[in-house]
């Protein structure tokens, strides 16, 4: 989100970014408005009319001529919302998903113990049935609520003029599941201007870097699981969340395990030169995971999940892929990508970085131009 603020600023556009400060993130975005501390609760859900207000006054008052909603659900009464920018201004409204929202109310299509489609066709109240929210039912209710009010009866994704996602997966996926409106595809960008180091390789390190947050969707017990299964192979992670517990008590108990923390970029670099793969071990449809972009930007070598939209990142050469859901075949890629020739790690990582370099700032902004012929205005 902040990428494409920056970007179109970059460009010369004048950007305002309106949105609910937030509580864990200490960044603030450039040109904010802010609706006040970010909140969950029920009527947000469905009926806010100040939200609405000033949001609307904002985009009449500034002349905006394009507006771009990220997440616009739960702390914003979605429908209310897009209805009154389609209704009470004359700006074009673009919709880029991030997530599943659309076809599962739980945003992720993971159920908390499996990839989860039951939602499929607006069975939304298969989120609650399932208690896909910290497997409780009041919680998980609500989802489905929000859902068949947001969806089916108001409609909400009928007012925007145009939906994006950054992975061809999420695109198939969302109108495999119903959702029945043309969606376009770019990538997320990559700042290029920010990587003023590149990895050389000279030999393998037999470390491998899990970076990011620690949930059971995101695979860190299966990261955990190969080090249990390789005790001659460091494991680096970095990153905080729910399961920070069984992190550091691999730290503790496990020798070949260090946890490092919450980095910050340049930290992530110095973590970068000290491993020979990133390992991205999702059990859930990632959509397409920053993380792997910049390692691929860097000269690291990825290994991925071999579902979701990870593949579309990893294909062709440009890194080595695993099926999560067969035990023990994470570690089995880390053995067997680790006895790869320098030689043929470096082919890996060129094809990768050739790759990244598609995903540039000015590329996409490029590709946003094509679909959006006001900004070349």
């Amino acid at each position: 989100m902040a990428n494409v603020s920056a970007l179109l600023e970059e460009k010369g556009h004048t950007v305002t970014n309106i949105g609910y400060t937030s509580i864990k993130e200490k960044k603030v975005m450039p040109n904010a408005f802010s609706l006040g501390l970010e909140k969950y609760s029920l009527p947000t859900f469905f009926h806010e009319k100040k939200t609405v207000d000033f949001i609307i006054e904002k985009i009449i008052e500034s002349k905006t001529s394009l507006i771009i909603c990220h997440n616009v659900y739960h702390k914003y009464p979605m429908a209310d919302l897009l209805k009154a920018i389609k209704s009470r201004t004359k700006a074009k409204l673009l919709l880029i998903f991030h997530d599943y929202k659309a076809v599962c109310p739980r945003c992720n299509l993971y159920n908390g113990k499996r990839i989860c489609t039951d939602c499929t066709d607006g069975k939304f109240f298969n989120v609650a049935k399932n208690r896909c929210r910290n497997n409780s039912l009041p919680q998980s209710t609500i989802l489905a609520v929000d859902s068949y009010y947001n969806n089916s009866y108001r409609n909400a994704y009928s007012y925007p003029d145009m939906f994006i996602t950054p992975s061809h997966f999420m695109a198939r996926q969302l109108n495999k599941m119903g959702f029945d409106h043309q969606i376009n595809v770019i990538h997320n960008p990559i700042n290029t201007t920010q990587f003023t180091r590149f990895k050389k390789m000279l030999a393998f390190q037999q470390t491998v870097l899990y970076a990011g947050r620690f949930s059971k969707d995101k695979g860190i017990e299966l990261f955990l699981q190969a080090a249990v299964q390789l005790p001659n192979v460091k494991f680096l992670i970095a990153g905080v969340g729910d399961l920070i517990e069984q992190v550091e008590k691999a730290d503790r108990e496990l020798a070949n395990v260090e946890y490092l923390g919450s980095l910050n970029k340049e930290q992530l670099f110095d973590a970068f030169d000290q491993s020979d793969f990133l390992i991205l071990p999702s059990i859930w449809y990632e959509n397409n995971p920053m993380i792997i972009i910049e390692a691929m930007t860097y000269g690291l070598a990825v290994i991925g999940s071999d579902i979701g939209g990870i593949p579309e990142l990893l294909n062709e050469g440009r890194g080595f892929l695993f099926d999560p859901l067969k035990q023990g075949t994470l570690a089995a890629t880390i053995r067997e990508s680790s006895i790869i020739s320098l030689t043929a790690y470096d082919q890996v990582t060129m094809r990768a970085k050739a790759f990244a370099a598609s995903l540039s700032s000015e590329h996409y902004y490029e590709n946003l131009s094509r679909l959006v012929p006001e900004l070349n205005n």
